[in-house]
């Protein structure tokens, strides 16, 4: 089985873009387990689970005939991850070709049995949030930062730790992980490369934008650069072309919630069911399950499974012109919380607010007795519709 050290990924997706059968997908992290469900429900005998020989070592794959495969779908009912029926085609089962381990530039995918992934050698910083060596001033989590706390100096990310929330959201952006809040690996926001591409007539083979590289994943093909196949998007090197002809557009995922005390999502138990966004009193949760029903609003949507949540991070508080939001404290079982206060009757709807929080879970609602929703009161309501649909990925710590 494939072996990802999920925890040093830069996100490249060098391994999800190179698997022939889209067996491996990242963030979350699902591939093919060789669990054989899908073999032992094919009606056809189009799928086999068996053993074999890879430098060496015996390892398991999935073997595939498609003459003797319908198309009935039984196989995907009982996968656990990406098996999926697309274009005519099954998808989603691991061959054992181990492209995925070759593609990874800094080696953090291996093969169960065969090679173990790399990890990475650094000592976490102790500070509340610190910029390593690793930075290379891409300048990345500058404009992802909702409260303008991280600059640019000497070719490295600075922070100013006055204005800093400690949300966590440059960490999880960063390329190379570079940047860590209280002492840990963040996790990583998913991102979609929309376009990487070199105009040919346009480039004139300078390799500014391979010597800039910090993994030398962009290279020089008879004079005209080539995107890599998997990249970070740090953006070096459309930065360095003296001509313009890099194009690199991407899309960010929402900002994962981390949290140590208050309300704590836990990822792998979440099931994207929604009854603690449909149970929140103030709409702070949004969930989208795998169906693509979005809930609380319950409209169609073409996104795929997410979760997000207010945690309170402050940076509405900062950004409110009047004090209308303001961080307030709640105790539960003797302890005491942080949460989202607000005084309707100080709010102009200017919507600073919402243009600052991280999370895009502030709206204005049109209503004089209560103008604004989406923050965090910490009634606890989602824990307790979370417990009751007895999925556990909700708690309070």
């Amino acid at each position: 089985m494939i072996k990802i050290n999920t925890e040093d990924c830069y996100m490249c997706k060098a391994c999800e873009n190179s698997c022939p059968t889209e067996a491996l997908k990242l963030n979350p992290f699902k591939v093919c387990q060789l669990c054989g469900n899908c073999v032992n429900v094919c009606p056809n005998d189009a799928l086999n689970l068996r053993e074999i020989e890879l430098n060496g070592k015996t390892i398991k794959q999935i073997a595939y005939f498609p003459t003797k495969c319908d198309l009935c779908g039984e196989c995907v009912k009982v996968c656990p991850n990406n098996l999926k029926i697309e274009n005519d085609k099954l998808k989603g089962f691991c061959v054992g070709c181990m492209k995925c381990v070759d593609a990874c530039p800094d080696s953090y995918v291996g093969m169960e049995g065969v090679v173990e992934p790399a990890k990475r050698n650094i000592t976490l910083p102790k500070e509340p949030i610190a910029v390593t060596e690793d930075c290379v001033g891409c300048g990345v989590c500058i404009s992802e930062c909702p409260v303008g706390a991280l600059s640019i100096e000497g070719e490295k990310a600075v922070v100013d730790k006055d204005s800093c929330i400690y949300c966590s959201i440059c960490a999880q952006t960063c390329p190379w992980n570079a940047i860590f809040v209280a002492g840990k690996k963040s996790p990583k926001r998913d991102k979609n490369i929309v376009k990487f591409s070199v105009d040919s007539d346009l480039c004139i083979g300078c390799g500014d934008c391979t010597d800039k590289c910090p993994r030398d994943l962009i290279v020089l093909n008879e004079m005209v650069a080539v995107p890599p196949k998997g990249c970070p998007a740090c953006g070096l090197c459309k930065a360095a072309c003296p001509v313009d002809a890099i194009e690199l557009v991407v899309e960010y995922a929402s900002p994962k919630p981390i949290t140590d005390e208050g309300i704590v999502w836990d990822e792998e138990k979440c099931a994207y069911c929604g009854p603690c966004a449909i149970k929140c009193p103030n709409n702070a949760i949004t969930v989208v399950n795998p169906k693509g029903l979005e809930m609380p609003s319950r409209k169609k949507t073409e996104k795929a499974n997410e979760f997000k949540m207010c945690i309170r991070c402050g940076a509405c508080v900062q950004s409110c012109p009047n004090d209308a939001l303001r961080i307030g404290k709640i105790i539960h079982n003797g302890k005491e919380y942080e949460r989202i206060e607000f005084s309707p009757n100080l709010c102009d709807s200017c919507g600073k607010c919402i243009e600052t929080c991280p999370y895009d879970m502030l709206k204005l609602t049109g209503k004089s007795e209560k103008p604004l929703e989406g923050f965090c009161v910490m009634c606890l309501k989602c824990i307790e519709a979370c417990d009751k649909a007895k999925k556990s990925a909700l708690s309070l710590k």
